[in-house]
């Protein structure tokens, strides 16, 4: 068994970050819980009902103010986990406008999409109180295309400028690779992430004739061309395995027991909390509500789906490039660079973790380590 090389810093991060994603969940549950409980929500709804009869613009600014106010609410945490404790730990590089820029941009975004699926489902609702459910969750698998269509066209270059990967060795070491794959490529991207942290990563994003390759610009700096391939290789395995197309159906069933199971408990929710049906967009907090207590039971089952999935594509790499040993000092470079805690709590790993250990992924390319006599 590898022994643990975690240092003491990426041991006091992960614990942070653990303690933070509990902590934002219990609140968010608690604060959902208080505005649903004392009929702020209602008030709300009755005030703005004063000044507009349209269901979709009542709906719409309703939501507005909603998500204005729990983003308000949150926005301390927020600016705790993504800015200064990235900075304690010196591994964001981004000044506070920047990160505060960045922060805008992804609730704006986030607002957007979230305002789409708000707006149908409470259409939904009108038109069919007992199998809207099925209809929110087709919308929510058409949404999930989209993005992940656009994604490298529309969204990422709003966060991050990339350009094409020079002709030279590493080009033409990776489209040998792609070519391995079966994986047609016209062009490799860098993206230039570190403008913003030491990170480093790799992925290839898109679908269709919008995917493309990308490395950051802090993988070019510090990981040799050898591990660099080993990395895309990865990469492409994803793609050969469609697992793109596997999250996004597992995403669809995921998101059909979310709304079923608010359905259920919305029925009751109507009459305890006194809403006039369960179209009544008054009730958007528990429907909130319902959607968390929802992902965090299908938390540790999607997230052991994922963990199989790149522990696929850590033995596909392997496969590939037939180098577990520069396997395994990649990954411990990247988990050490990362700050990824090489083996964390068991618990933790299964509830919290997409990705398998730095450990188990060192044990599993040990596997395909030549015997020496």
């Amino acid at each position: 068994m590898a022994r643990d090389q975690s240092t003491p810093q990426a041991k006091e991060y992960n614990a942070i970050k653990n303690f933070l994603f509990i902590a934002h969940t219990l609140l968010a549950i608690g604060l959902l819980l208080f505005i649903a409980m004392t009929g702020l929500s209602v008030f709300v709804r009755a005030y703005l009902r004063l000044a507009m009869s349209n269901a979709i613009v009542l709906n719409g600014v309703f939501f507005l103010l909603f998500y204005a106010a729990m983003s308000l609410f949150f926005f301390p945490l927020e600016l705790y986990e993504g800015f200064i404790l990235e900075h304690q730990f010196k591994l964001s590089k981004q000044n506070l406008l920047n990160w505060f820029g960045d922060y805008l941009k992804k609730n704006a975004l986030t607002l957007l999409f979230t305002l789409i699926i708000i707006e149908c489902v409470y259409v939904f609702l009108r038109w069919s109180s007992s199998s809207w459910w099925i209809y929110a969750s087709l919308l929510w698998l058409a949404m999930t295309i989209l993005f992940t269509k656009v994604f490298p066209l529309v969204i990422l270059p709003l966060f991050l400028k990339s350009r094409p990967l020079p002709e030279g060795g590493l080009a033409r070491r990776l489209h040998r690779l792609a070519e391995q794959f079966h994986f047609k490529v016209s062009r490799i991207f860098i993206l230039e992430l570190s403008a913003k942290t030491i990170k480093a990563n790799a992925m290839v994003a898109g679908l269709g004739r919008s995917k493309r390759i990308y490395l950051s610009d802090t993988l070019l700096d510090d990981f040799s061309h050898e591990e660099i391939e080993i990395i895309v290789a990865h990469e492409l395995t994803h793609n050969r395995n469609n697992d793109l197309y596997k999250q996004i159906f597992v995403s669809f069933a995921a998101s059909m027991f979310s709304f079923y199971f608010c359905d259920f408990f919305l029925e009751r929710a109507v009459y305890y909390f006194g809403y006039i049906a369960k179209d009544d967009i008054a009730n958007v907090p528990i429907l909130s509500l319902l959607i968390t207590v929802a992902s965090i039971i299908l938390l540790p089952l999607q997230n052991g789906f994922s963990r199989r999935l790149e522990e696929n594509a850590d033995v596909g790499s392997i496969r590939a490039t037939n180098n577990a040993p520069g396997f395994i000092a990649m990954i411990a470079k990247l988990g050490t660079r990362n700050l990824s805690e090489f083996r964390p709590n068991k618990a933790i790993e299964f509830f919290l973790y997409d990705h398998p250990s730095i450990a188990e992924r060192i044990r599993i390319a040990q596997k395909f380590l030549r015997p020496t006599n």
